[in-house]
């Protein structure tokens, strides 16, 4: 099973959180929860999810 990996910018190398489970889109609101029930909520909007790499990227 491959997890998620967010990303604030596309151009970003260094994750914001890994693992992802589970994502949630609230207006400007974006809602991440991994594995383990660690969650982190950014500002932002969701631009691009990479299925094959696992990535996603908010902008």
């Amino acid at each position: 099973m491959c997890l998620a990996a967010a990303y604030q910018g596309a151009d970003s190398d260094q994750p914001v959180l890994q693992e992802i489970a589970r994502l949630y889109i609230n207006n400007d609101t974006i809602e991440m929860e991994t594995l383990f029930g660690e969650r982190k909520v950014l500002q932002g909007r969701l631009t691009e999810i990479d299925f094959m790499s696992s990535r996603v990227i908010i902008e």
